[in-house]
């Protein structure tokens, strides 16, 4: 069945965009792929190919474009939105995904309805060299608070409060991969493997895991912080974090309170 939403956000993004949907459009298991373009400086049609355009001719491939640039999380939620599978997942736009990404991520969701969502590894790479991975502590602290390793519920992202869209999220640190990933593991069950590597990530330079990749280091098997950014100095990443974690609290609980009527 197909039973996959994958939401792909794309700015400037035209060297690595068809990569990232050839990677998962043949999948049996995906219904759908968004390419969600925020207003993108870089143009976006440049890149389809014949094969893409049979794909949007299908309603397999859809394209929506946005005349503002809203940001990443925005954009993913716009996404969740209009899209029509009972699991979405969250793709970058430099990223593929292994075969049997979503025939596996969703044969979990149908055989455990006790999870919200299901989390696998990734090779994470740069320039095609392989830069993070297991047993550096960083892999799986990097695995727990990023999103495209995540199949959900459509039902139960919305839940969590979708990706934060606050300002504060949109500075250096950013966050709202962290802010959506702790609400999701906190108020829902998620299944977790991160040694089954269903995807490949591209690091970007300045991209948030490559932030943090920069400014930590291992010293006696912990990570240490070399570099801090000044809202986390401040305590304003902090409460905006309090604020979005307030905020689907109270959602999930009156959502519970409804459905126990």
């Amino acid at each position: 069945m197909s039973l996959v939403s994958v939401i792909i956000p794309f700015y400037n993004g035209g060297d690595t965009i068809a990569r990232a949907i050839d990677s998962v459009i043949s999948s049996p298991a995906c219904l759908e792929v968004l390419v969600m373009v925020d207003a993108s400086p870089q143009p976006f049609n440049k890149h389809l190919t014949a094969a893409h355009k049979d794909f949007i001719k299908q309603g397999k491939l859809r394209i929506i474009k946005s005349a503002t640039n809203l940001g990443q999380a925005a954009m993913r939620n716009m996404g969740v939105s209009i899209s029509t599978a009972p699991f979405v997942s969250f793709m970058d736009q430099d990223d593929m995904y292994m075969p049997l990404f979503c025939e596996e991520m969703s044969q979990v969701l149908l055989d455990r309805p006790d999870l919200a969502a299901v989390e696998c590894g990734a090779q994470i790479v740069k320039n095609h060299v392989n830069v993070l991975d297991a047993p550096d502590p960083r892999y799986y602290t990097a695995m727990n608070s990023v999103p495209w390793n995540v199949l959900i519920r459509r039902n139960a992202f919305w839940q969590t409060g979708a990706f934060p869209v606050d300002a504060e999220f949109r500075k250096k640190l950013a966050g709202e991969d962290i802010a959506f990933k702790q609400a999701l593991k906190h108020f829902f069950a998620v299944g977790t493997d991160y040694t089954r590597q269903l995807l490949r990530h591209h690091l970007r330079d300045g991209s948030a895991t490559d932030n943090y990749i920069n400014r930590t280091k291992i010293v006696d098997g912990e990570i240490v912080f070399t570099e801090v950014f000044e809202n986390e100095q401040s305590g304003e990443w902090s409460a905006a974090l309090s604020k979005h974690w307030a905020n689907a609290e109270r959602d999930i609980v009156m959502h519970r309170a409804l459905a126990a009527r």
